[in-house]
């Protein structure tokens, strides 16, 4: 845990127009407002704020720069908040960003990535959820998801059936060249190109035909346990390969019985999950064609009233509890304050009965987990304050129930975790490295006790990042270790070798390389006899844009005698890094692959935390593992001293 000082500085403020709205905020600030409020997203299944009535009188339109330091207006409601947000982030006095707000919170936002004056990307944001849809011929309609969760596929499928849109279904199926990305071989990938080729051929007959979904339909539930994953090499897979298996969507009919939907499996490429199958109405007694694809039988698709986890498969008993439960929920989404804190205690309660009205292993595995979640969340967040001391009760029943212990053990690392966020969050900058020692020796134990759950190696990494930062290499290196070798099929396991090889680098030869922002590549042997910097940096991190300023003046000094700056970008989007890059001369390679902190990048040398800095020398070999940018004129002096001097 570390806190960053931000350096306040003084700014001038530009009269910047937006369209169809006078330069003078303040004359006719009543037509300037009612103008920014008729301006709509480009989508519209968004909940977001519009004041009408005595609280539209109250709203405000002012500058964006005092905020957020950026040219355009915002709208302030009655309360003070920011309810829209329109943005010019190339400063050519063209919107080319609207954002919209509920609760305070940013939930939507229109892109004009190319700043043509046309939205061409679409960002669903907050609890809003995670779709980033992209619009290349900029009709409004999108073309690909370049981000979008699992749930939110199965609301997808289930709009493209209630509006027999094959179009819509189209662009949630895996296409060739992504089946091919995952590497995945042999009878595996005949079957899912299979599937995908009869399913687009297909979904307009079975939309047509069938009658679980109308147009009163409204998608309630995701139904999946959990994703599942195989590791690379496995089968000739070139990554990891995340799925899910055998997921369903539950919808209400307009106050008819609910009805759902088989959607199949769902293959996580990127940042985006994939449809390989055809759906299919689940219909009692009648067997689901497409089974699990990976886990073949893990459960069976034939659906019966003990089926797990969705409404029109449980007991009576559930199906009542699951009806009370989904009450609960709705209400929840409207409510605040103590009525808040009531409703979320209720749930709780509720997810417990579910949990021992459980008829199968998978579906109480699912209560619990589902349980633990919506309980440390609401904790977290501040909303449930009592939720600790009913997870930790939940958790010493689950004990005496004997409940599977790979549960438990999710259910007590929410519990770490929520806590412990609270109390970074609630202490003082004295009480900071109580409550951080307090963290990892809880992480610790956990470790102790469940040195093979599927959280271990996230523990283990919080524990090895927790003693590189307070100097002790050898802890740090023992905890990285421990990952590499005891998950080694993880996905934490590359990032823990990196770790541990850029622990050992001072004095050493590493090997680095990766694919710059306009496609070339770059590969470290290829800089010989050159001094290197390597910059691990991200445009959202303030601290790193603080130190390319005093990047660019040592590259100028010295680029002539051999040094070299290699910046890798630790962005989610490329995007937001190449509008970056056009606003800042930064004449140097730049790299990026997709993962942010996540990324094969980002995994070669082990790298969590930005700013990070390698120095190279001449030799290849790493001169400084953790070089400042202060440091760097008094190192590459002595360096291309060095050098004169041989």
């Amino acid at each position: 845990m570390s806190l960053i000082k931000y350096v306040p500085f003084l700014c001038l403020i530009v009269v910047w127009l937006l369209p169809g709205l006078p330069s003078q905020v303040a004359m006719g600030q009543d037509s300037n407002l009612e103008k920014a409020l008729k301006i709509q997203p480009k989508h519209t299944d968004i909940d977001f704020d519009t004041p009408t009535g005595a609280e539209l009188e109250k709203c405000k339109i002012e500058s964006a720069k005092p905020r957020f330091g950026e040219s355009g207006w915002v709208v302030i409601d009655h309360n003070g908040r920011v309810i829209r947000k329109f943005i010019d982030k190339n400063k050519d006095t063209h919107l080319d960003q609207w954002s919209y707000y509920k609760d305070g919170i940013e939930v939507y936002r229109d892109i004009d990535s190319n700043f043509d004056q046309k939205a061409d990307q679409y960002r669903w944001l907050g609890t809003a959820g995670v779709r980033w849809g992209i619009d290349r011929d900029q009709d409004g309609d999108i073309d690909s998801w370049k981000m979008i969760s699992a749930e939110e596929v199965s609301y997808e499928v289930v709009q493209a059936i209630k509006n027999r849109d094959p179009a819509r279904f189209i662009r949630l199926l895996i296409d060739d060249d992504e089946i091919e990305s995952l590497g995945v071989a042999g009878s595996q990938a005949t079957e899912i190109n299979r599937r995908a080729d009869q399913a687009r051929s297909r979904f307009a007959e079975f939309a047509k035909d069938q009658s679980v979904i109308s147009k009163d339909s409204t998608w309630i539930h995701f139904g999946g346990i959990r994703p599942g994953l195989i590791p690379a090499g496995t089968d000739g897979a070139k990554s990891d390969v995340m799925f899910y298996d055998s997921v369903t969507a539950v919808v209400d009919n307009g106050g008819r019985q609910h009805g759902q939907i088989a959607i199949g499996t769902l293959i996580k490429v990127g940042d985006a999950w994939k449809v390989i199958d055809l759906p299919e109405p689940i219909v009692e007694g009648k067997a689901v064609r497409n089974g699990a694809l990976f886990l073949q039988a893990s459960h069976s698709n034939v659906a019966s009233t003990d089926d797990v986890g969705t409404q029109a498969n449980m007991s009576s008993t559930s199906q009542e509890l699951f009806r009370q439960y989904e009450e609960i929920d709705e209400a929840i989404q409207k409510a605040s304050g103590a009525e808040l804190a009531k409703l979320h205690d209720k749930r709780a309660r509720l997810l417990t009965e579910l949990i021992e009205a459980s008829t199968t292993d998978e579906d109480r595995s699912n209560w619990v987990r589902q349980m633990s979640d919506m309980v440390s969340g609401a904790y977290q967040t501040g909303e449930y304050d009592d939720g600790i001391k009913f997870l930790q009760d939940a958790i010493k029943k689950f004990k005496q129930d004997e409940i599977d212990t790979s549960d438990i053990a999710y259910a007590e690392y929410r519990l770490i975790t929520a806590y412990f966020s609270r109390q970074v969050d609630e202490a003082s900058r004295d009480e900071l490295d109580k409550v951080q020692e307090a963290f990892m020796s809880k992480l610790e134990d956990y470790v102790k006790v469940h040195p093979k759950s599927q959280h271990a190696p996230d523990a283990m990494m919080q524990l090895g990042l927790s003693a590189e930062f307070a100097g002790e290499f050898n802890d740090a290196e023992d905890w990285y270790g421990r990952i590499a070798s005891d998950f080694a099929n993880s996905p934490m396991a590359k990032k823990a070798t990196g770790a541990k090889t850029r622990l050992n680098s001072e004095g050493k030869r590493i090997a680095f390389s990766g694919t710059a922002v306009d496609g070339r590549k770059f590969d470290l042997t290829n800089a010989k006899d050159k001094v290197v910097l390597i910059q691990y940096w991200a445009t959202w991190c303030e601290p790193c844009k603080n130190d390319l300023s005093i990047i660019k003046r040592m590259y100028e000094k010295y680029r002539r005698q051999g040094f070299v700056v290699v910046s890798v970008s630790l962005d989610n989007s490329k995007e937001e890094l190449q509008q970056f890059l056009q606003q800042n001369q930064l004449p140097w390679i730049h790299l990026f692959e997709e993962g942010g902190l996540d990324s094969p990048l980002a995994d070669q040398l082990g790298i969590s935390l930005v700013p990070t800095m390698l120095l190279i020398g001449a030799d290849g070999k790493v001169i400084d593992r953790n070089i400042t940018a202060i440091d760097l004129d008094r190192q590459l002096s002595r360096q291309f001293r060095d050098q004169d001097d041989e």
